[in-house]
């Protein structure tokens, strides 16, 4: 097997038992079934949150764990496990065919099967000899001291600047983690004590978040969180490409930042699976033949020369009637430009939700100051919001299913479950518009209890019966999704 095979193989069977030690694990609210001669079942999806510190003592613990097998420095442990794309089992499989060999592609110095050690980094003397020899760099050609020079694990010497301006420049720059020595043509990867000494201590923190972005990057069964700024990273085995069509892996990272482990979408989007997904979200980035649309089926206002359509009507797709003027493309623009106002509308509310927290939580202080209900009990309304939020970003995604769900029976009890829902969501909404009354305040809070508790059911059955469907294959697309 070539270094490119082993690049493009799949890494998904290496486990970390430590994981599950401390109780930290998290279980996804998915199945996905198991298809065989016996009866189906469900499979849970379990995952952990790391926090960059945990993050690192996963990678430092790969590195000991060889370095106990492989007799050479840590640093260089890591050098190889880079160039195996950080997997032990095939790093220690080229080891014991070929130690030798293996390190000559490596391009690490290695001394003889005998004696497997490498020889040590040539570190500047602190106390230079009264008849120190001056060196030439061989990249800017000045005189240097021995102190002010630094010699590679390869034998290659240059000077302290040009080595903080090389390599600053490969990792500030170029993001990389695996710097080649700067000898002529040398291969030789600078080793991280080394690059420790020659940079600044802003440098070197990016040069180990590198180091744990390709970690990561070559372990299917780690995430870094996708939202802004978060520094978790998430662990969760089993998401293979196989069980994606039928289930949706959302996880939560230590900050409780939804995101899909599947593909990386910074949003929970059940109950639509990730390949839909995807296509669903270029289609809305290519806007779908919007405009050629538009300029065929609108009018110029006289008044203020806008494009004007007559809207409205139900929230379910209805084919329409033959029509041999209306062509296969205009059909399935009309179909999708239906499906997408509806999914922009609900994307909209839940980019609204902020505000609406903040204005719920000036309404729980009149509440307070209109009754004398606790703190406790006046957070009703901020149950209705929260349940509020989680179901906008559900109805969002059941749109985009809808639209490519087969026409049929099954489409339409979704399609039912769907409404359901959705008029659920909008009277919840308008109880949390209600101005506040002292004299009604008791009948509202017991209106807005009943109907969450109605809107968060109408969500589980919603949710329960899509994931149901997806895990059992039943449901029927307009594409492939194997």
């Amino acid at each position: 097997m070539s270094d490119s095979d082993y690049a493009a193989a799949d890494d998904s069977d290496v486990e970390y038992p430590f994981l599950d030690d401390d109780g930290g694990d998290h279980v996804c609210n998915v199945d996905y079934a198991s298809k065989g001669k016996e009866k189906e079942h469900t499979t849970r999806i379990s995952f952990r949150s790391l926090s960059p510190d945990e993050l690192q003592n996963m990678i430092d613990d790969d590195i000991r764990e060889l370095a106990a097998i492989i007799p050479c420095q840590q640093p260089v442990i890591s050098i190889l496990l880079r160039h195996f794309h950080w997997n032990r089992e095939r790093l220690l499989e080229k080891y014991v065919e070929d130690a030798v060999q293996m390190f000559k592609t490596v391009a690490e110095p290695y001394d003889p099967p005998a004696s497997p050690t490498l020889r040590p980094n040539k570190r500047a003397r602190l106390e230079a000899p009264a008849d120190d020899p001056k060196y030439s760099c061989g990249i800017c050609f000045d005189e240097y001291d021995s102190h002010d020079t630094f010699e590679t694990r390869c034998g290659h010497r240059f000077c302290n600047t040009c080595w903080n301006m090389y390599l600053e420049s490969k990792i500030k720059e170029e993001g990389q983690c695996s710097i080649k020595c700067m000898g002529d043509s040398c291969k030789t990867v600078v080793d991280e004590p080394s690059i420790a000494q020659l940079v600044d201590a802003s440098c070197y923190q990016r040069y180990r978040k590198l180091l744990q972005e390709s970690y990561v990057a070559a372990n299917p069964a780690l995430r870094f969180c996708p939202h802004p700024s978060c520094t978790q990273t998430v662990y969760c085995q089993g998401v293979t490409q196989s069980i994606l069509a039928s289930v949706v892996p959302t996880v939560s990272c230590g900050a409780e930042h939804l995101f899909c482990f599947g593909c990386g979408l910074d949003s929970d989007h059940k109950p639509l699976i990730c390949k839909l997904v995807k296509i669903w979200l270029k289609n809305s980035r290519e806007d779908a033949g919007t405009a050629q649309w538009i300029k065929a089926n609108t009018r110029t206002c006289p008044k203020c020369q806008q494009s004007i359509e007559k809207a409205g009507g139900c929230n379910t797709w209805k084919e329409p009637e033959p029509d041999e003027n209306m062509t296969d493309a205009k059909k399935s623009l009309e179909k999708w430009l239906f499906y997408f106002d509806r999914f922009n509308n609900h994307e909209v509310s839940a980019n609204l939700d902020q505000e609406l927290v903040e204005r719920t939580k000036e309404k729980v202080v009149k509440v307070q100051e209109a009754s004398n209900l606790s703190w406790i009990e006046a957070k009703f309304m901020e149950d209705a919001v929260d349940e509020l939020t989680k179901c906008r970003r559900t109805l969002k995604w059941t749109y985009a299913m809808a639209h490519f769900l087969a026409p049929g029976n099954k489409k339409q009890m979704f399609e039912d479950l769907q409404a359901n829902l959705e008029k659920g969501v909008e009277d919840l909404s308008q109880l949390l518009e209600e101005p506040i009354d002292p004299e009604s305040i008791q009948s509202l809070r017991q209106r807005m209890i009943d109907k969450t508790v109605y809107v968060q059911k109408r969500h589980e059955i919603l949710r329960e019966d899509t994931a149901s469907r997806l895990s059992e294959g039943n449901w029927e697309w307009t594409v492939q999704v194997e």
